[in-house]
């Protein structure tokens, strides 16, 4: 359009000076030969090609701020193409680490007290040892019961002599005579046990008063419920022993004492019986899913 314009205006004044020199045409002559008339002619002129000319600078203006908003809307671009193909490999990153965590399996931990090994096939052993925990006639005594490892590592701290400390015992079996909750003859022998990890499941229950797992659930294995006795000043805790349990192998048979595994019987009352029933021992299961 612009180039247009410009070369229209040159054809004009050309066409002007050319029908000057025209012999045929008087009222040309006449016009051109009038100095008032052609310098009109040239101020026109001249008042086009500066509009043309202001025409021209403005939209070259506006190509150089279409060209740096180009400029800028690439770089732009660039930064999202960069962003987007970090996330791609943030995103990339974590489904391989997804796909490796569903690979791996399992996670849920237990401790499988009566015995030094665990359920095969379903488990791994992370570490056996002995049970233990505080004194049953402490009045400050801890109510956990404790897994511990065979190979214990030391603080490197000074000993103090004194005896403002919490206090950790061994465990004993203190079924009376005849009971074989624990097995045969397991009166004050030492209590083993093992920390087990799933490695198919990632969820682990301990369920009283059940024999079998709930559906969907597997079973770990299951046995008695334990607890100290009742009437002792120290609390204790509700854990599953084994229904094979055994004694630690090369404890001390004879009465130490620490933190005892009774068997745990039902009492009615605010317990509900039926379905439960008095003086029945309990049982206990360990599921995982």
């Amino acid at each position: 359009m612009l180039l247009n314009r410009i070369s229209l205006v040159v054809f004009v004044f050309y066409a002007l000076i050319v029908c000057g020199h025209c012999k045929d045409d008087s009222n040309k002559r006449i016009l051109l030969n009038d100095p008032n008339y052609i310098q009109q002619l040239i101020t026109h002129l001249q008042g086009e090609l500066q509009t043309l000319q202001a025409t021209v600078q403005t939209q070259h203006g506006e190509h150089q701020t279409l060209q740096t908003t180009v400029q800028t809307q690439h770089g732009e671009l660039q930064t999202l193409q960069n962003t987007v193909q970090t996330q791609h490999g943030e995103i990339s990153s974590l489904k391989t680490q997804l796909s490796q965590a569903n690979k791996v399996g399992g996670g849920s931990t237990f401790v499988r007290w009566g015995r030094t090994d665990c359920p095969a096939n379903l488990t791994e052993l992370v570490y056996s040892g002995y049970a233990g925990g505080s004194w049953y006639g402490h009045t400050g005594a801890a109510v956990d019961y404790l897994c511990l490892p065979r190979d214990p590592e030391w603080l490197q701290t000074t000993v103090v002599p004194d005896d403002y400390t919490g206090r950790l015992y061994g465990a004993e079996y203190e079924s009376n005579t005849g009971h074989t909750l624990f097995g045969p003859q397991s009166r004050d022998e030492e209590v083993p046990c093992a920390v087990c990890r799933s490695t198919s499941f990632v969820s682990s229950v301990m369920i009283p008063a059940r024999t079998t797992c709930y559906s969907g659930w597997t079973k770990a294995f299951s046995g008695s419920l334990a607890a100290g006795y009742y009437g002792h000043i120290a609390a204790s805790q509700y854990v599953c022993v084994d229904e094979n349990a055994h004694p630690l192998a090369g404890g001390a048979d004879r009465n130490d004492n620490g933190i005892l595994f009774l068997g745990v019987k039902a009492f009615c009352g605010s317990l509900r019986c039926p379905p439960y029933e008095q003086d029945k021992f309990i049982s206990c299961v360990v599921c995982m899913k």
